[in-house]
Formats: structure tokens, sequence, C-alpha cells
């Protein structure tokens, strides 16, 4: 693997944790709820160490992480910063989607890395399996509340696979930095058993199952 095309990936991947702070942050900021504000603080807190700890390894690499990162900037800000789903169901859903997305991607470049960043992605795992934890329980209450829990939960997912082929021109860029490093058909493997898992846990079936679902009716 050329040291360029980690430097890619830790590039999108450091630029990825600096948004999940920013959002944990803002979370933590607009929490009216005081064990919710100190969750999103420790959240943020986390994040912010998982994106310095990936900086550091792109300057042992002898990079410039802003320059490494800056490719990314666009198509992260453009996905990450549209305004928040007011359905608190649907937000939950994208929350645990995202969370999975997240630990499956850094689970498979664990598998692919030298030792040294392999170790530190054992650390930011541990951080990544109480966040989806803590989606899931959250998902699960709501989807429990909800007369039309598992439906709207369907949806939500839909409309999260649809924002994230919204999200520009670059939509593949950072996918494709991953599938530079290598061992590509075992990463998308790992991307979709894990997005079908999750849906399972869901309670929606299988992801044709989502087709069936009029996601203008639910947006409207």
């Amino acid at each position: 693997m050329a040291d360029t095309a980690l430097i890619q990936v830790l590039g999108a991947i450091a630029y990825g944790e600096q948004k999940a702070h920013d959002k944990a942050a803002e979370r933590a900021a607009a929490a009216t709820d005081a064990g919710e504000r100190r969750a999103w603080r420790t959240i943020a807190a986390e994040e912010l160490r998982h994106h310095r700890g990936f900086v550091r390894r792109l300057r042992a690499l002898g990079a410039d992480p802003e320059r490494a990162m800056a490719p990314f900037r666009p198509v992260l800000d453009r996905f990450h910063d549209r305004p928040p789903d007011h359905d608190e169901l649907r937000a939950a859903v994208a929350d645990f989607l995202g969370e999975g997305i997240a630990t499956d991607l850094l689970v498979w470049l664990r598998r692919v890395v030298d030792d040294e960043t392999a170790s530190f992605v054992d650390t930011v795992l541990a951080d990544e399996a109480g966040h989806e934890a803590r989606a899931a329980t959250e998902l699960r209450r709501l989807v429990r509340a909800s007369p039309l829990g598992p439906w709207r939960a369907a949806t939500g997912a839909r409309i999260m696979l649809l924002r994230m082929a919204d999200s520009g021109p670059a939509t593949g860029l950072p996918l494709a930095a991953f599938l530079r490093v290598g061992r590509g058909p075992e990463l998308v493997a790992t991307l979709s058993a894990g997005f079908m898992r999750r849906l399972h846990r869901m309670g929606v079936g299988p992801l044709a199952l989502l087709q069936r679902f009029d996601v203008r009716r639910a947006v409207s």
C-alpha cells in the first residue's frame, strides 16, 4: 500500500472526525437536559481526540494534515451541514446508520494499515462502540413509542441514502480514497453487510423493502 493512498484515507477520516466533534458540540450546547448535555460533551471530547490522533498519524507519514483533509471538505461539509431533520425518529436513524458506517470503515481500515495506525484505530473503535450503542438505544426507544415506528425507520434509512447520494458530484471521493488503499471488494462487502445488519436490527427488513416507501410523503 502506497503512503499516498493511506494519506488520502487518513485525511478523509480526520476531517470526518472533526465534523463529528463539531456536531456533538452543537448538540451539547443545545441540550436542555443536564445528562444529555454531559453525554454529548463526552462524545465531542472523544471525537476531538480521534481527529487529533489521525492528524498525528498524518504528520508521522510526513503529510500536511490540512492539505490531506482539503479534498474532502466540500463533500463532507455538504453532507454534515444540512439542516437537521425535525422528525426525531428519522434523525435517530441517521445517527445510528452514520455511526455504523463509520465503525465499519474503521474495522476494515484496521486490517490494511500499519501496526501503529492499527493500534490507534483500536482506541477509536472502543469509543465508537459506545457511540453506536447509544444511538441504537435511542432509536429503539423512538421506534417502540411510535405506532408507525418500523415504517418511519425504513423511510429514514432511505432518506439517508438519498442524501448521501445527493451530497454532490464529489460524493464518491472519500470511498474512492479507501478503494485506492486496496482490497476494494472486501471494503464494499463490509459496508454492505454492516448496513443490512443494522437495517435488520431496526426491524425494517432488506434494503429492497425500502423501495416501497414514498419519500416525498415522508418528508412533507
